[in-house]
């Protein structure tokens, strides 16, 4: 989270000020980036040990960590709106409204055809025998990452839920922590949240419990929300010092730095586990907190604007909620259809058609988005314009618009 240069340590040369207000296109591109690395990782088959088919699994490994910068995202997002929200007559209405309106139509028409609709078509149909209406309750409460803690096997349709209720259960409680404290309180709030999600893991890993527990559970992993909660503060500082205010940020990336190569230098095993689970979600979080603040810092027209601006990441990005959701079941389709595991071997090698599968999975995985997107999500979403971040609520709906978020998340 470095204040002032791309180096951490380095001076204070003039940087242009974040744009904080309204919706910023750029961090569609960010969140285009983390719904394609979480498909890039699921979708990864290959049995290839040539050059290119490790250094393509070794890439993969790390698609996991789209899940943590969608985390970092929504924290930077949410927390800004509701710290200029606060305060406001329609604050808690008005923040839970346009949760609601984001979130819960297409998560709950998603339990709906994996609960009602599915499960009596198993047999007849040959579908996966996961497919079941075991843990309903759960998931309807969003409370699934615990339910995964208390079973073998994830639904083969709802697997990818647990970050979903992860933040969920966030944005319950974090309007009113943010609603209670003061600027300072809120930056010591950020913070003792990090420390508390890194001493859990800890403490559940000196103690034993499962590599899932650490993952799932919401504790172990809202570090990286609050990263982004505090990204967002420190640049609303009250005196419009910035992160300029916080020097000992710019020291943080250079403390992630030696965590994450040990992560990625180690092999996969119990030292490698280990580090993973203790600090390396929160150095994870750290650099994707650092990405988040040069992509809102950097110019218009700079190097990093038109990487993360490009017209690929900010359609995925601004569909990527319904990818989220629909990826991982249409990969398990096509595993057992038309490019079903292992794959075919072309030339004595399955790479080619691991590329076929990532382009036809991110293809369809859009094409499937956009639908629920026009016939589904949209004309829920015109409905947050009776909703508006201000004092008064507006008298009528206008044309939909989408702010930068997670799956499912912030605008």
């Amino acid at each position: 989270m470095s204040a002032h240069s791309a180096r951490p340590d380095a001076g204070a040369p003039a940087v242009p000020a974040p744009r904080l207000h309204g919706h910023l296109p750029v961090l569609d591109g960010v969140r285009g980036l983390a719904v394609l690395l979480v498909v890039f990782f699921h979708t990864t088959h290959l049995s290839d040990q040539s050059v290119a088919g490790r250094a393509t699994w070794w890439l993969a490994g790390a698609g996991w960590t789209g899940v943590d910068l969608f985390f970092v995202l929504s924290g930077f997002l949410i927390t800004g709106i509701l710290w200029e929200a606060k305060g406001q007559t329609y604050y808690f209405r008005n923040f839970y409204a346009r949760r609601f309106l984001r979130i819960f139509p297409l998560y709950y028409a998603a339990l709906a055809v994996s609960f009602l609709v599915l499960p009596p078509l198993v047999g007849r149909l040959h579908l996966d025998e996961r497919i079941t209406t075991d843990g309903a309750v759960w998931y309807l409460l969003y409370l699934s990452n615990f339910y995964q803690l208390w079973v073998d096997t994830t639904h083969p349709i709802l697997g990818v839920v647990w970050s979903l209720a992860i933040e969920e259960q966030f944005y319950i409680v974090w309007p009113f922590l943010i609603a209670a404290v003061s600027y300072r309180g809120a930056i010591r709030l950020c913070l003792g949240t990090i420390a508390l999600a890194i001493l859990v893991r800890v403490g559940l890993t000196l103690w034993g419990a499962s590599e899932e527990s650490t993952y799932v559970v919401t504790f172990c992993r809202v570090d990286s929300l609050a990263l982004g909660a505090l990204l967002s503060l420190a640049l609303r500082h009250p005196e419009g010092k910035g992160l300029s205010a916080f020097p000992w940020m710019r020291y943080a990336p250079w403390l992630a730095l030696p965590v994450v190569a040990a992560a990625i230098a180690l092999p996969v095993g119990p030292a490698f586990k280990t580090v993973i689970r203790t600090g390396g979600y929160t150095a994870v979080g750290i650099l994707y907190t650092l990405l988040v603040y040069k992509v809102v810092s950097a110019e218009r027209g700079s190097l990093l604007n038109r990487v993360l601006s490009n017209r690929v990441l900010l359609t995925y990005g601004k569909y990527s909620y319904a990818i989220y959701l629909v990826h991982s079941p249409l990969d398990a389709i096509l595993r057992r259809t038309v490019l079903k595991t292992p794959l075919k071997q072309v030339a004595g090698s399955d790479f080619p058609m691991q590329v076929v599968f990532y382009l036809v999975a991110a293809s369809l995985s859009l094409g499937l988005a956009l639908v629920s997107w026009n016939l589904f999500e949209k004309h829920f979403l015109k409905l947050k314009d009776y909703f508006p971040y201000s004092e008064r609520p507006a008298p009528a709906p206008a044309p939909a618009s989408v702010a930068s978020g997670s799956p499912g998340t912030a605008g």
